[in-house]
C-alpha cells in the first residue's frame, strides 16, 4: 500500500524521509538499530543483541531518526601537548591519517571507508585538540559503535607509536595561606 503519510510498503517504508526496513538507525533518545518492522501506527527497532523496542510511528519521528544505512560520519577529537604546537597544524595531522588508514585497511575496514579527513580543531584549554573525521559506507552501519571506538583508538595508538603526550584537564586552586588566629573561631565568629 501506499499511504498518504508517508508510509509505503513492508519493505521499502517512507518514514518522514526514506526509510527501508533493515536500515539502521540513531534516535535522540539514543536507542541505536535496525528497523524490523514498519507501519503506519508503529516503528520496531532491533539493537544488536536482540533488544526490541517499538515507538508509535509519531514518536518515533520525533526521535529525528539518524539513517546510518546510506553512510555515515565519525568525528573523533584527540588533544595533544602544547609541547608539539609547530607540528599540531600540519604534520601532526598527516601523520595521525596514514595511521588511521593503514589500520582501518588492517583490520578490514579499509573498503569501506570512503573519506577521512584529519585537521587541526582547536587550541583548548589543556590540549591542541585535532580531529578525525571519517565518513565510512553504509554496509558497515551496523558497526557504527565499533568503528567510533576504533578511531579514537587508532588515534591514541598512533599518540603512544610518535610519543605524543594527551594531556589531561588541570584545574588549578589558589590557596591562601591563614594565620593560626584566622584559622581558629572566636566567640565573635560563631
Amino acid at each position: 500500500f501506499q499511504a498518504e503519510d508517508g508510509i509505503r510498503d513492508i519493505h521499502c517504508s517512507l518514514v518522514g524521509s526514506e526509510m527501508c526496513i533493515t536500515d539502521r538507525v540513531i534516535l535522540a533518545d539514543g536507542m541505536r538499530g535496525k528497523a524490523t518492522s514498519i507501519s503506519q501506527e508503529l516503528v520496531e527497532l532491533t539493537a544488536r543483541g536482540g533488544a526490541r523496542r517499538t515507538y508509535q510511528t509519531a514518536d518515533f519521528l520525533a526521535q529525528s531518526p539518524y539513517n546510518l544505512s546510506r553512510n555515515f560520519r565519525l568525528k573523533e577529537t584527540i588533544g595533544i601537548s602544547y609541547n608539539l604546537q609547530s607540528d599540531s597544524v600540519a604534520n601532526i595531522p598527516n601523520i595521525l591519517k596514514a595511521h588511521i588508514e593503514k589500520r582501518a585497511a588492517d583490520e578490514g575496514y579499509g573498503d569501506y571507508l570512503n573519506n577521512l579527513r584529519v585537521e587541526f580543531e582547536k587550541a583548548n584549554t589543556s590540549s591542541l585538540d585535532i580531529v578525525a573525521i571519517a565518513d565510512f559506507d553504509g554496509e558497515v552501519a551496523d558497526l557504527y559503535g565499533r568503528l567510533s571506538r576504533c578511531l579514537q583508538r587508532w588515534c591514541v595508538e598512533a599518540c603512544t607509536e610518535n610519543n605524543w603526550e594527551i594531556p589531561f584537564t588541570q584545574l588549578t586552586l589558589h590557596h591562601e595561606e591563614r594565620t593560626p588566629e584566622e584559622r581558629t573561631p572566636s566567640a565573635t565568629n560563631i
